[in-house]
């Protein structure tokens, strides 16, 4: 009887040994989770701290392959195979080895909600994935940012803020530029030119059809419990504005900041002639710079860079047509790089 006890004793002391190590959801076994912090990961932490705000998330992806030796099958999950995307088994591979899955039912959900979203705006897998899992994907407060860029991220957060150390802080701060986008993840389609300032100053005017909005780009930082996310008070696009409260609204939100400026963002297939009046009040508060889509960004990603021209109440005269849209207007200011201007109406 009592060796019979100290084999049972044994026993249940193998198991909690073997429980402790931790189990990689969804995957059917027990494993425990580890992750791979290297000289390559630090050399890209030491970068991005240095870069420009928008290159710094591609830098952390490209360098810190905690958890698999290439992100783009997570990534470029959007992506069909034959449109040169991943198979759909390098995506399923990739999931498991960064242990996306807190349980086989999130596992059951991603899977089977990504065939229908690829190619497609849909981001319905990661938004199931928010769903059953919302802590452990960074998904708060909302799953607004859900993707393969930010998913690669999450983890980079983890598996770095896990190692604690001197790494572990340098990379908690870092900023990090988030895309502008509502609580339903869309945002604005905004305008292409060749050349843009990578940093975009923090408080946004958008202007969406008749209505204009006026708070913070998201920003983030890197720790141990994932992607922390910065909305601001009232999260982006803010708060509807109306244009004689405009100047108001601005200044609040500028506070005390010592280099003021504001980013306009409006979709790129708007009438330009919307933003004349908008752009001459808010040109009163401070300089202006119309916001352009950044360069080097995570595939999917969409992050609003400026157009290196200020918008300012004189300066060089854009004549803004009737028929001119956004995207033209970005063209032709532009062409102003080195010189203030002023949009005008015929």
């Amino acid at each position: 009887m009592t060796r019979t006890l100290v084999v049972l004793a044994l026993l249940a002391a193998c198991k909690g040994k073997h429980d402790s190590k931790g189990t990689q959801a969804g995957s059917g076994s027990a494993a425990p989770i580890q992750w791979t912090v290297d000289a390559a990961c630090e050399k890209a932490i030491t970068k991005a701290a240095a870069a420009p705000l928008d290159a710094r998330p591609q830098i952390l992806i490209d360098g810190c392959h905690v958890c698999t030796a290439d992100w783009a099958p997570i990534v470029r999950w959007n992506t069909r195979p034959e449109d040169g995307g991943p198979a759909r088994t390098a995506i399923e591979k990739a999931m498991l080895d960064c242990h996306a899955y807190c349980d086989p039912n999130a596992k059951q959900r991603f899977l089977g909600a990504l065939d229908a979203a690829r190619g497609t705006d849909m981001r319905t897998p990661w938004r199931e994935l928010a769903t059953v899992c919302t802590e452990q994907v960074s998904a708060l407060p909302d799953a607004r940012f859900m993707g393969g860029a930010y998913f690669a991220l999450d983890r980079i957060a983890r598996a770095v803020g896990m190692t604690g150390g001197n790494r572990a802080g340098a990379l908690t701060a870092i900023e990090l530029p988030l895309p502008a986008v509502s609580p339903s993840g869309v945002g604005p389609v905004l305008a292409d030119v060749d050349v843009v300032t990578p940093t975009a100053g923090v408080v946004a005017l958008t202007v969406l059809g008749d209505k204009i909005f006026v708070g913070k780009l998201p920003r983030a930082h890197l720790a141990a419990g994932g992607v922390q996310v910065e909305l601001g008070q009232s999260g982006y696009p803010g708060v509807e504005t109306a244009p004689d409260k405009l100047a108001e609204a601005l200044r609040y939100a500028l506070g005390d900041a010592k280099d003021p400026s504001i980013t306009l963002l409006a979709p790129h297939a708007m009438p330009a002639q919307n933003l004349v009046s908008i752009v001459a009040t808010a040109a009163g508060v401070a300089p202006v710079y119309l916001a352009a889509n950044a360069i080097d960004v995570p595939e999917g990603w969409t992050l609003p860079a400026q157009v290196p021209v200020p918008l300012a109440t004189s300066g060089d005269p854009v004549s803004v047509t009737g028929e001119m849209t956004v995207q033209q207007l970005a063209g032709a200011i532009a062409q102003h790089k080195g010189s203030r201007v002023v949009l005008r109406s015929p």
